[in-house]
């Protein structure tokens, strides 16, 4: 089971933010971003590089989830190697 940090979270509005997450695994770590809409919407994105293609109508989320458990699950369990 992966261990999660949140090194930060920035708002874009109120109810929409930005968090840059650890998942870590032994003596492995990545970083990821999840655009979290209202509550109701988690979008993971791998890279700064696929965050900011989404606002700018490039590129999709890595995944999308919309229930916080769920992303929550798919972090713990993800293989990092």
């Amino acid at each position: 089971m992966n261990q999660i940090r949140q090194n930060n979270c920035e708002y874009v509005r109120p109810n929409i933010t930005i968090e840059v997450i650890s998942v870590i695994n032994n003596c492995t770590e990545k970083v990821y971003y999840v655009y979290n809409y209202k509550g109701t919407s988690f979008r993971l994105f791998s890279s700064k590089k696929h965050l900011k293609g989404f606002f700018d109508n490039l590129l999709f989320e890595d995944h999308h989830f919309e229930k916080e458990e769920e992303l929550d699950l798919y972090l713990n369990q993800l293989n990092l190697s």
